[in-house]
């Protein structure tokens, strides 16, 4: 208790203007399903999460689309489908479409996600495109997506993030312009340069990661890359970000985060 008041005195003290430098993402849209309990009003990577999402007024709103057994996108991280026990890589897209998800919700197509999200273009939607078992998939993944957003005119909304350096370099062949945020996890995640090195315009490292190595956020900016910390459901590790100048922090629960982060805000700057 005195580690965690003390930490906030610091922040309360210092760091005024470095938390309002720190954006907050959306992870998932909001991820409020858990294993123990997965019935939500706003599970995640649905429509119903996106809405909550934008009602927040934060950053963004990440998500996830996969590629069906059949070679089609569908908003969905996965890879296991509840109730089939099977990978969404797995089964067709009519099969993963016909998944009613706990507490009601249906997959969204990459359309109908896009849709929501253009009725609040101040919300940036960060797509991630999952990993697949092969580079052809991949491509398959990162042209279809593609092709939707630029015929739904959102390029300037979007934000692309994935595990894959191969998605990195597509991305980037079909639209050099396009912002690719490459996410690492786990002690040995890669550095900032090698992620420069083959594309990546901004990195995104869980806290595993990120606290093990602090120096890459200096590091990272030094390059003109932008640092996402995820995934941040507590107020200790939101102050670490903070104090260390992550540019962006990912989480479960944005809405309980913008409400520590407004009530810092709200102390008369010293």
């Amino acid at each position: 208790m005195k580690k965690h008041i003390l930490t906030a005195a610091l922040i309360l003290a210092l760091s005024l203007p470095l938390c309002a430098q720190v954006q907050l993402v959306g992870h998932r849209g909001v991820r409020h399903n858990t294993r123990t309990e997965p019935e939500s009003p706003y599970y995640e990577n649905t429509i119903a999460a996106l809405k909550f999402n934008q009602s927040l007024g934060i950053y963004a709103a990440e998500f996830d689309v996969q590629l069906t057994a059949d070679n089609k996108i569908i908003v969905f991280h996965g890879p296991t489908v509840p109730g089939l026990e099977k990978s969404i890589q797995k089964i067709t897209f009519d099969e993963a479409r016909a998944v009613v998800l706990p507490g009601g919700h249906r997959m969204p197509t990459l359309e109908e996600y896009l849709k929501q999200g253009k009725k609040d273009p101040k919300t940036k939607l960060i797509l991630e495109i999952k990993k697949q078992a092969t580079p052809v998939r991949e491509t398959m993944a990162v042209e279809q997506c593609m092709a939707v957003v630029r015929k739904m005119k959102m390029e300037g909304q979007i934000e692309y993030t994935t595990f894959s350096e191969w998605i990195v370099r597509e991305i980037h062949r079909i639209d050099p312009k396009a912002k690719v945020i490459f996410i690492d996890s786990g002690v040995f995640i890669q550095d900032p340069e090698s992620c420069k090195g083959f594309g990546a315009d901004a990195v995104s490292y869980d806290m595993n990661g990120l606290m093990n190595h602090p120096d890459y956020i200096e590091r990272a900016h030094a390059l003109g890359m932008e640092v996402t910390f995820w995934i941040i459901n507590d107020y200790e590790p939101l102050e670490w970000a903070i104090l260390h100048g992550v540019d962006f922090v990912s989480s479960d629960h944005p809405e309980k985060l913008k409400e520590y982060m407004d009530g810092i805000r709200s102390f008369p700057n010293r």
